[in-house]
């Protein structure tokens, strides 16, 4: 029987794992967006209807060695297998060489028996070379 502290251990193993293979079967943003010089993602999560107990952050990938997948965490505690994944609509953005875009995403864990109910809203700015260059 392993101990609880142990038994965490390993389901944060076996989570950053699962993460690793995610990252390596989406490849490199570079291959999937080769123009792409900056990206920031302003990153806005939240109870639905509230504007307390926000979690606000600035997001800088770092293009030359970022993977082109983009799961983030739910940062409420209480959640279990929370978190976003905003792959699709960031690549489609940065696939139409759009400067400015933004989207929504519902968490996909739970609380105990409920949903969670934070949502995460993103602002995206990324920058491009030329065509030419």
């Amino acid at each position: 029987m392993y101990s609880a502290n142990r038994r965490r251990n390993i389901e944060r193993e076996e989570r950053m794992l699962l993460r690793e293979k995610r990252e390596h079967a989406a490849g490199k943003l570079l291959q999937k967006v080769p123009q792409l010089t900056s990206l920031n993602l302003e990153i806005r999560e939240s109870r639905p209807n509230s504007s307390t107990n926000d979690t606000q952050y600035i997001r800088r990938v770092v293009v030359e060695h970022a993977h082109a997948l983009f799961e983030m965490p739910c940062s409420y505690s209480s959640c279990d297998n929370g978190g976003y994944d905003v792959t699709q609509e960031i690549l489609s953005g940065l696939a139409s060489r759009t400067a400015r875009f933004e989207g929504e995403c519902a968490c996909r864990g739970s609380c105990g028996a409920e949903c969670c109910s934070r949502v995460l809203r993103y602002v995206a700015t990324a920058t491009y070379r030329s065509p030419e260059a």
